[in-house]
Parts: C-alpha cells; structure tokens; sequence
C-alpha cells in the first residue's frame, strides 16, 4: 500500500488531539509528525509527544535552516512542521500523519497537491464553545478570538478532500471514519506522489 501524508485540521477545540492519539494507539503503519512550537506546555502535555517545546531562539535557526514543510504563527506562537520528520516517515513506508491549523493546512496543501486532507468539524458553534470552556486554558478574550476564528476557518471546509464531523461523546465514530478514509487512500489504484520524496536535501 502506499504511504501518505495525510493531513488533519479543523478548528480549535474540536477534538483533533484525542483522535490523533487514538489513530497513535490503533494505527501501527502511521507516524504521527510532532509539530515544534514556541507555545509554552499546558498541563497533562508531553514534550515530544504533544509537540516539541522550544524556545524562539531555537524556532527561529531551524526556519533559517529550512527545517520545516511549513510554519506560522498562530495566536501569537510560532507552529512549524519539521520536514525530516516527514520525510523519514514516508522512506520508512509509513504514512506521515500531520496536524496543522487552516493557514498552516492550507500551505501544506499548496506545497504537497496530493496530500490526503481531512477536516474535522464541530456539531455545532455551541458544541465547540463547550469543547473550549472545558478546557479552560483560555481567557473569555481568548475564548471569543478563536470561536470568531474558529467561524472563518469552518467556512473553508470546503478546500479539503474530507470532512469529518467529531460528534460529542462519539469519538469512536468519528475514528472509524478516518480510517475509513485512510484505508481507501491507501489502497488507490492512483499513486498519490509528494514532492518531499523528491528533494535531494532536507
């Protein structure tokens, strides 16, 4: 079968996290890629797991050395997508799993046509008001930021292959779903070609 990068977005809240890990656990031929950020680590978070944790200094020499597929800064962080991570995954045969926000998701698809995308969508706005107030890791100023942002970003659903809804409490459906989707990619009579296999240097 052949291996993919597959791409996973859809706004903050939604539950993106919980089903990557779920797919970590289920999925032995995928590789998750862990994205670098400047973000500071919330509780319950694994550095190098969650993501890699770095400082700016540190974020601002890998961009310079052209380390990531892509990167951006989101709500005042910087996001980056390491390359090599990448790269290894897909000479490995496994399938590269990426998690990116719309902007992010946006350039990597741009930059890598054959991607497999998949949005994840709320039920609901109000559902994914819940999913925030829940976490608690932002303030009513944050909170407002990303539901209006969350709004833009549900209303390009539509630039992707996929759209997945991740329903409360229905995790497991929403997974079988992905790899529903996974599954059929994979066993495509149409190759999909990623131009990162290609590059000579990472």
């Amino acid at each position: 079968m052949n291996p993919l990068i597959i791409l996973i977005s859809g706004p903050s809240g939604v539950g993106k996290d919980s089903l990557i890990n779920k797919l970590r656990e289920d999925c032995d031929f995928i590789s998750i890629i862990v994205t670098v950020t400047t973000r500071k680590i919330r509780d319950g978070e694994t550095n190098g797991k969650d993501y890699v944790f770095v400082n700016q200094e540190t974020f601002n020499q890998m961009k310079i050395s052209n380390a990531f597929l892509e990167c951006a800064n989101v709500y005042g962080n910087q996001y980056g997508v390491p390359k090599d991570a990448v790269k290894s995954a897909l000479c490995r045969g496994q399938d590269a799993l990426i998690k990116a926000d719309i902007q992010g998701a946006n350039a990597i698809m741009n930059l890598e046509p054959s991607v497999l995308s998949i949005f994840i969508m709320p039920d609901s706005t109000s559902d994914l008001e819940n999913r925030l107030k829940k976490r608690m890791t932002e303030s009513k100023k944050d909170l407002k930021l990303r539901l209006d942002t969350a709004k833009n970003e549900i209303d390009q659903a539509g630039n992707f292959d996929f759209i997945v809804y991740n329903k409360e409490h229905r995790i497991d459906e929403t997974l079988k779903q992905i790899q529903e989707i996974i599954l059929e990619a994979k066993n495509s009579k149409t190759k999909r070609v990623f131009n990162i296999t290609n590059e000579t240097t990472i």
